[in-house]
């Protein structure tokens, strides 16, 4: 364990609206502060919302879980109008509980990670005079038919402008410029999503075993994403049509244009050189980058692109849409190009890329990197 501020524990509150046991990006890299918090001897309490499966309090790995109320079903998407009317009367309870929460506990910091979670905390910390450190992964701001009369777009405005706190975290350009301009907060990029032990885990504990990978071609294309407009599959499967037969894709994930992707393949006769693997487990999806010849990127959006860096930590080369913080990273395996380019470009790839681990690329972009700069910021609100 380590001293925070002279010989002081810290002590932690984390309003987080995807956590533990969930898997999801925006849960996983949560859990990971919280766990890295206290290891390094923090005391962390983290409120969430509670659902059939997740007891009301928890305590795992020295991080306390309080799920004071239930928000949106499982069958109910977050962002529809019934998910967002709960998930708006969550936080709508949430407020007079953690005016009675905090006149329990002795709080240092509280640190926000979601749009609707900015406001209590942003009250929280004015009434009980904490600091208040936010961070701000994915924005809808960001999305091409992004409209300022959008409810999502008008949440995360109103939260830029007056609910940011101390410092606003975030690992986009787009995002960062957009609290600049409308934030009073210190503002601060930070990088950081890939899980190291499952990289390592992947490569090697399946080595000399069955491949998860089926070939069919001399060069395999992966896709890893789910079947969504926003991801754009089905113009990979058009890309493939316009390679030569050398070309094979893997399209690992599932999702709602799945049956636009496969009549896109009966149509423009590919069946025979694209699989579909459907969702895998994580490992295995990693097992697949890491034996594929190149990862494609056709996202009309992304926030971080977590595939990207996993694939780029994997030795895998990547051509991408010129997404989120795509076009700023200088690595030699990432290519950023239009769409409409991929034809041309993906020929001039080199291929040949080193077996195993890129460690300095893992180290780079690892969810520990991330997790290590939150903790600093969280210790410099409170110096402060």
């Amino acid at each position: 364990m380590t001293d925070s501020i002279e010989g002081k524990t810290l002590n932690v509150l984390i309003l987080a609206e995807d956590f533990y046991p969930k898997e999801s990006g925006g849960a996983f890299i949560d859990w990971n502060v919280a766990k890295h918090l206290s290891e390094c001897g923090e005391s962390v309490t983290v409120i969430t919302p509670r659902n059939d499966d997740t007891p009301s309090v928890e305590h795992i790995k020295g991080v306390e879980i309080r799920r004071p109320f239930r928000s949106h079903g499982p069958d109910t998407h977050p962002n529809s109008p019934l998910g967002l009317f709960w998930r708006v009367l969550f936080t709508i309870a949430l407020v007079p509980y953690l005016f009675y929460f905090g006149r329990q506990r002795d709080f240092d910091v509280i640190y926000s990670t979601n749009h609707l979670f900015h406001f209590p905390a942003a009250l929280v910390s004015a009434v009980f005079r904490l600091a208040h450190v936010s961070f701000v992964g994915y924005s809808p701001s960001i999305r091409p038919n992004a409209s300022i009369t959008d409810p999502l777009v008008i949440i995360e405005r109103l939260n830029f402008c007056f609910f940011m706190g101390d410092i606003a975290l975030c690992q986009t350009p787009a995002v960062s410029a957009l609290l600049y301009r409308l934030s009073n907060a210190e503002v601060n990029r930070v990088d950081g999503i890939v899980d190291s032990t499952a990289v390592h885990t992947a490569v090697e504990s399946e080595l000399g075993r069955e491949s998860p990978l089926s070939r069919k071609g001399d060069i395999e294309l992966v896709f890893v994403g789910r079947l969504v407009e926003i991801k754009d599959p089905t113009s990979v499967i058009e890309l493939v049509d316009s390679l030569p037969s050398k070309y094979s894709l893997t399209i690992v994930g599932d999702g709602p244009h799945q049956s636009r992707v496969e009549a896109a393949m009966q149509e423009v006769g590919v069946c025979d050189r694209v699989q579909i693997a459907g969702r895998l487990p994580h490992k295995e999806t990693l097992r697949v980058i890491y034996e594929s010849d190149l990862l494609l990127l056709s996202s009309k959006t992304e926030s971080y692109g977590a595939v990207v860096f996993e694939a780029l930590s994997l030795n895998t080369p990547v051509l991408a849409t010129p997404v989120g913080v795509l076009p700023t990273i200088d690595h030699p395996l990432l290519t950023t190009a239009e769409l409409s380019t991929f034809e041309n470009v993906l020929p001039t790839i080199d291929l040949e890329t080193n077996d195993g681990i890129d460690e300095e690329t893992l180290n780079r972009f690892s969810v520990d990197r991330f997790t290590q700069d939150v903790r600093s910021h969280l210790i410099s609100t409170v110096e402060r």
